[in-house]
């Protein structure tokens, strides 16, 4: 699971400006903002926090899905759909994603599909004959 750089220098950004406004606001409190140990306390939380953040944000991101080489091919479990329209939504990985089928032969609710493509948010699948699955 992989968070996009994008996202993470932004969430990372908002933590670091309502942490550093959030520490001046205690040193104005406590009537020690211009006192260099108060001042290296606060800098040394907020990069403490930082990296505690961005350990988090990778452990609980959002799925991206890749398609490198070599990569074992994905298979995800129908949920429902895939009638008339060739639409329908899959489990991969513990996310329910839309989905459209390719390929011939009917797909129905506990069939095991193949990970063909994304695109945005929707797969790409086609159906994995019964016993050829490589779950």
């Amino acid at each position: 699971m992989h968070i996009q750089r994008r996202q993470l220098w932004l969430v990372l950004l908002v933590e670091t400006v309502f942490l550093g406004i959030l520490a001046v606001w205690v040193l104005i409190r406590l009537d020690r903002l211009f006192e260099p140990v108060s001042l290296l306390v606060a800098l040394a939380i907020i990069v403490i926090s930082d990296v505690i953040a961005v350990v988090l944000m990778q452990a609980y991101a959002p799925t991206r899905i890749t398609f490198s080489p070599g990569e074992r091919e994905l298979e995800g479990q129908v949920l429902d759909g895939f009638g008339a329209s060739n639409r329908g939504r899959v489990l991969l990985r513990g996310e329910q994603w839309s989905a459209r089928s390719q390929g011939s032969g009917p797909i129905k609710p506990g069939d095991t599909v193949r990970i063909v493509s994304r695109r945005g948010l929707n797969l790409l699948v086609e159906r994995v004959p019964k016993g050829a699955s490589s779950e």
